[in-house]
């Protein structure tokens, strides 16, 4: 029997109904009239086709999902604006000394943690800038299960010693010395050396700040059990269901007609991983925006232009190039992609323009035929970066070359990905490619998002799909997962952001030149330096570069689209009509 899209929808949709139960229905009459004709009230209702986070506690952030959270909930020391801009946010102003390695942060006083049990009578404290030393130094604590400490390591004074005292539990070594609360309202951070992108950094979720009480409190909850300064407050989460979220009444930001920020009462998230779910959910008025568009429904949403067609076009309909590339990672460090002729061979094997054009239908940017780095990033240019393309006869030279020819003797390898319906098209699509091309056989795994990040930060995957969407926008944030200089000596830590395991010192000494110098043009030319060393290395299979499609409900309004695609909601609002 033959079943239309529609009717296939249709009847997904009814099998899972049950999954957005709690899901509030929107009520205008609740809206109240803010100034310049803007409106407080409603509740915004997302969701995250990505599923769960790992947790909200900043320091194991590892995923843009939990990241989009963390950013209703918590506030950071600098923020970026709509075009990327960097901007004050906790720190209302900051000097770098002439050497490039004091950073002195000039911080707001007016700032309030959440109300929260942790403190007393259950009323939320003034953050001061011991708050936000104690935030960074987190980072850089093994204890903690941190994942952020590669931003300190080697670069902020005291921070490796630190690192390494905790690690040994020994005493000797109780802060980092380079981070340094000198009164309630000024934070020092002193580096090693220069590093030019280093204040972006603190737009990541490792600047997020969050109060001792409620560490201390929660303990090893605290991942659930979010407190920070941010927009809204963190109520609920119902595993693999939901999450609510209410207006923090204190919030210290106002726009420009003099509203306190946020103006949604609410936000609901939801976790439904289907995306045709989430596309028939919003069709229905049941969701404020949906971010992405199933595969299988882009050419009944979008025409050939990739303009809404109807009944979609009476959404508000955004496009972006993001700054986000899709990739397959290989362990680097074990058999059999140790051998870098195997990693040779598997890159030059993949059709990419083939999944682009029929797979996904023409969705992403472009393929993925030059390095890691989406071609996006500001005042870098990619087209010099030498990837790879489809050549099947240098693929089998390279297996002849590893002891494999014709794929002989070559072991089954397995292929991990997370339940993505694009992703699980896409490796359908190697899987063939590979079997095809080389004669390897290739077995598809399908474990949960953040369970196939902890695999792969702690080696135990040999072979995996992912992606990486900018942290902030400077080329070293994709580089940096593969500087060598970030694997841990000992095997049996995780490996953060560098979860291939990769090392070349060639591209980490490239690397590590370029984030000293301060001139832009030479800083552009160290970050093609290695990242040509890396990707002749071919340590991951690049894939392709996204495109980002978002549509928002005719009544939402200020929800800009940005190349990382942050979930900034609090200066949105819904219209009257």
């Amino acid at each position: 029997m033959i079943t239309s899209k529609s009717a296939f929808l249709t009847i997904y949709v009814l099998l899972f109904a049950g999954l957005f139960y709690g899901c509030p229905k929107q009520e205008q009459t609740s809206l109240r009239a803010a100034k310049d004709g803007k409106f407080y009230g409603g509740t915004y209702r997302i969701n995250m086709v990505r599923g769960n986070p790992n947790g909200l506690d900043p320091v194991i952030i590892n995923s843009k999902l939990a990241d989009d959270l963390a950013l209703q909930v918590y506030d950071r020391l600098i923020s970026f604006d709509s075009s990327l801009n960097s901007i004050p946010e906790l720190a209302m102003s900051w000097e770098i000394s002439t050497d490039g390695k004091l950073y002195t942060f000039h911080l707001r006083t007016d700032v309030y943690f959440h109300d929260n049990p942790c403190f007393p009578n259950g009323i939320g404290r003034k953050m001061v800038a011991r708050d936000v030393e104690y935030s960074l130094k987190r980072c850089c604590d093994p204890g903690t299960r941190s994942v952020h400490f590669w931003a300190f390591k080697d670069r902020v004074v005291g921070a490796t010693e630190y690192y390494t005292a905790q690690l040994e539990k020994r005493a000797s070594v109780m802060s980092v010395s380079g981070i340094r609360a000198v009164n309630d309202s000024t934070l020092e951070i002193e580096l090693l050396r220069p590093s030019a992108p280093f204040l972006l950094t603190l737009a990541n979720s490792l600047g997020c700040v969050v109060p001792r009480e409620a560490v201390e409190k929660y303990g090893a909850d605290f991942f659930q059990n979010p407190v920070g300064t941010g927009p809204f407050v963190f109520e609920k989460w119902e595993h693999d269901r939901q999450m609510t979220m209410r207006r923090n009444p204190k919030y210290w930001q106002h726009d420009k007609a003099g509203n306190r920020l946020p103006f949604f009462d609410n936000l609901f998230v939801s976790f439904i991983k289907d995306d045709k779910i989430q596309l028939q959910e919003f069709s229905k008025g049941n969701l404020e925006e949906c971010f992405t568009i199933p595969t299988e429904f882009l050419d009944n949403v979008m025409d050939a232009g990739r303009n809404p067609k109807p009944p979609y076009d009476k959404y508000i309909f955004q496009k972006q190039p993001a700054m986000c590339t899709w990739f397959l990672d290989f362990l680097c460090t074990k058999p059999p992609f140790n051998n870098v002729d195997v990693r040779r061979a598997f890159s030059l094997a993949i059709d990419r323009d083939k999944i682009v054009r029929y797979v996904l239908r023409n969705a992403p940017y472009s393929p993925a035929f030059h390095g890691i780095t989406p071609p996006v990033m500001p005042n870098y240019s990619t087209d010099s970066i030498p990837g790879f393309g489809l050549d099947l006869a240098k693929a089998r030279d390279f297996m002849t070359r590893a002891g494999f020819p014709n794929g002989k003797s070559f072991p089954v390898v397995q292929l991990h990905i997370y339940p993505e319906p694009r992703l699980v098209q896409v490796a359908e699509a190697v899987q063939k490619m590979l079997d095809e091309a080389l004669n390897v056989r290739v077995e598809i795994k399908t474990v949960q998002f953040a369970e196939l990040l902890a695999l792969a930060e702690q080696g135990k995957l040999n072979f995996w799909g992912t992606r990486w969407y900018g942290d902030y926008p400077d080329a070293e944030n994709f580089i940096n997962l593969l500087d060598g200089a970030l694997v841990p000596v000992n095997e049996n830590e995780p490996s953060y952001p560098n979860s291939t395991r990769y090392s070349n010192p060639a591209a980490s000494e490239a690397l590590a030149n370029a984030v000293a110098t301060t001139d832009v043009t030479e800083r552009m030319r160290y970050y093609r330096s290695a990242e040509s060393i890396a990707m002749n290395d071919a340590p991951a299979i690049m894939l392709f570069y996204e495109m980002h499609y978002r549509m928002l409900q005719p009544n939402v309004r200020n929800y800009p689209l940005d190349a990382m695609a942050r979930v900034v909601l609090k200066n949105s609002w819904f219209s009257s009509k």
